[in-house]
């Protein structure tokens, strides 16, 4: 018996927990820290946690600058101010405070954010649009009394329509890439065509022009010398010309 009288004044506080006390519905000034701590037996104590928490919101749905549907799934990691427990608990003495406030304020934030901005900049832009949800979300839960550590989001989806006409977009896209490359390999190919021929031209214009100057018919002959291996034909008929040579 006494020590059910001794248990009965006696209340743990969980780490990272705050304990608020009531004492017949009442909300007392004092709060209590971790730890074990004697009360009065009509005492309650009430432990709001004070420790980093999670909260998920599912689908959120939105519509675009653009007017585009979008829905995604985002996690907030968030924490209770210490001072602002009592406040919290006189709000929702249910705990239920991330039913009642969190998530409200994640769909109402998650609209207003996502309306600002179009449906390619949400895809482009997504850090962007992440930093502008997590400020003004901050804002939003600070009344609260309720601080946003980080959020993350998944990736947007979008209807089927529009990311019908997105890949129609990357896919045009991509193949008028190809053909401007395949343009500029192919004026490339025609400039060194054209150069080749160019030079080619040139050439023959300058052989053509030492045939005329060194004599023309002895030039050949001794471009012909130039090419021969020293042999002499094995056959020859009478009053032949030696090769290359004419003979008078």
């Amino acid at each position: 018996m006494c020590l059910a009288v001794i248990f009965s004044c006696l209340a743990q506080v969980r780490p990272s927990k705050i304990g608020v006390v009531t004492s017949f519905g009442k909300i007392q000034d004092d709060t209590l820290g971790e730890g074990l701590h004697v009360v009065a037996p009509w005492w309650r104590v009430n432990q709001i946690s004070v420790g980093v928490n999670k909260a998920t919101v599912k689908n959120a749905e939105a519509a675009s600058k653009d007017l585009q549907t979008v829905s995604t799934t985002l996690t907030i990691n968030y924490s209770v101010q210490r001072d602002k427990v009592k406040q919290l608990y006189a709000m929702s003495p249910a705990m239920t405070y991330v039913e009642d406030y969190v998530d409200p304020a994640v769909y109402e934030v998650f609209k207003a954010v996502v309306s600002k901005y179009s449906a390619e900049q949400l895809v482009t832009a997504r850090q962007t649009v992440s930093d502008d949800i997590h400020k003004t979300l901050t804002a939003k839960l600070q009344q609260y009394g309720i601080d946003v550590r980080d959020i993350n989001i998944t990736n947007f989806d979008f209807s089927k329509e529009f990311n019908r006409a997105i890949e129609q977009k990357v896919t045009a896209t991509q193949n008028a890439e190809k053909a401007q490359r395949d343009l500029q390999r192919i004026e490339y190919e025609a400039q060194q065509k054209v150069a080749q021929a160019e030079g080619e031209a040139k050439a023959i214009a300058i052989q053509a022009q030492a045939i005329k100057t060194s004599g023309g018919t002895e030039y050949l002959q001794l471009q012909a010398i130039n090419k021969w291996d020293g042999k002499l034909p094995v056959y020859m008929t009478p009053n032949t010309p030696m090769p290359f040579i004419g003979v008078k």
